[in-house]
């Protein structure tokens, strides 16, 4: 591998631990502790998270396109630094407004500062090796969940919820923020672009997302329907499989496994995948989802249940994530990448970004039943689009 692939390699296995760790998975221990706290309603604190989603899928164009332009050092410092300025608000929101607030500022910075920058960051370094460097980067990723949630937990026990909130802003401010701005290599050592592609990272004409527009409209529906899910579920895995008769130390444990499985099935897919084609690799991830779905559903509840559902909910969380990174690049090619991700990801953002108000709305009224069927709905959705997607019959690009 190039020096500067390694370099970044290194620099983002820390970085996406921390950031997705801190952005996107600690509300799911934090939310009851601050309902507890501020006696506001379920609909209110997850909201936040909602608004959080949909200010990422608003953010998520302009932050690929910079990438694109810039390279990811400045648009990923930024975004780890607008995170922290979200959770030190956070830390200290006594009023809706202002948490609010907090979480349209966390919801920036993941446009900023996870996968879809990362991605586009390693492509310019990678080139024809980009398929590989992001299996290797999401292998990594694949432990935040794994590190987020048990350190949550035991923070917790002796520490209230607003002091975590502020040494998680300390930690994007001094572990993340400084990673992305001295750790990543500079844009000058980018693999030079084919000279079909224009300057400033524009994209060409024959790379145009008008040209390839049903393409991208249904591999962002695969990406929606499946994210809705996930959404939903890195805020309430722990709340459901408690509802269900889980204890919380168990359901926690559960929720432990779900990073272990995502980085094992990642690196089946580095080790054994380099013959499987990237729609196949899409069919897999989004096949497993309802299969993890249907056991909940189906299997009578223990904590073993949960543990083998963790498991298969992990896997296809862990081959998505990868997915999600080398269809576009299979489908449309190096040129404009990140412009490309962060087309694809705005709208399926902005449909995730209900996913947790909407799923707490669910359990409250329709009963946890009927919320788990209408995720194994949406997981169906998912599989059958990317199916779709697989079984066209000419070239797409």
């Amino acid at each position: 591998m190039p020096k500067p692939l390694i370099r970044a390699l290194v620099v983002l296995s820390i970085t996406m631990i921390v950031d997705w760790g801190i952005l996107f998975y600690s509300l799911a221990l934090l939310g009851p502790r601050i309902a507890a706290e501020t006696g506001w309603s379920d609909t209110l604190i997850f909201g936040g998270f909602s608004l959080a989603m949909l200010m990422t899928g608003l953010f998520s164009p302009m932050a690929g396109r910079n990438v694109d332009r810039l390279g990811g050092r400045k648009v990923m410092t930024v975004g780890a630094l607008v995170g922290a300025a979200g959770f030190l608000l956070l830390g200290i929101a006594h009023h809706p407004a202002l948490y609010l607030l907090a979480w349209a500022m966390a919801g920036a910075a993941m446009a900023g500062a996870l996968y879809d920058p990362a991605f586009a960051t390693l492509s310019q370094f990678a080139g024809s090796d980009t398929r590989r460097a992001i299996s290797m980067l999401t292998l990594a990723g694949g432990f935040a969940s794994t590190v987020s949630w048990p350190l949550t937990h035991h923070l917790l026990q002796s520490l209230d919820w607003r002091t975590v909130a502020l040494i998680y802003a300390g930690a994007l401010a001094f572990i993340s923020a400084p990673l992305h701005a001295f750790g990543l290599p500079p844009a000058s050592d980018r693999i030079r672009p084919a000279p079909s592609q224009t300057a400033a990272g524009e994209v060409p004409a024959d790379v145009s997302p008008r040209r390839h527009l049903p393409v991208v409209a249904l591999f962002a529906l695969v990406i929606a329907a499946h994210g809705f899910v996930t959404s939903a579920f890195s805020v309430h895995m722990v709340r459901t499989l408690d509802a269900l008769g889980i204890s919380e130390s168990d359901a926690v444990l559960a929720g432990t496994l779900v990073g272990p499985a995502q980085v094992a099935a990642r690196l089946v897919e580095m080790l054994f995948g380099k013959r499987l084609s990237p729609l196949g690799l899409g069919l897999i991830a989004t096949g497993l989802l309802p299969v993890a779905f249907a056991i909940l559903l189906g299997a009578t509840i223990s904590t073993g249940t949960a543990v083998v559902f963790g498991l298969f909910y992990g896997a296809a969380n862990g081959l998505i994530t990868i997915a999600r990174g080398v269809v576009p690049y299979a489908l449309f090619g190096p040129e404009g990448y990140g412009r490309m991700l962060g087309l694809i990801a705005a709208p399926s953002l902005a449909v995730k970004s209900s996913a947790p108000m909407l799923f707490a709305w669910m359990i409250t009224t329709l009963g946890i039943t009927a919320a788990l069927g209408i995720s194994l709905g949406l997981a169906v959705v998912s599989a059958g689009a990317m199916l779709v997607l697989a079984l066209r019959p000419r070239p797409l690009a």
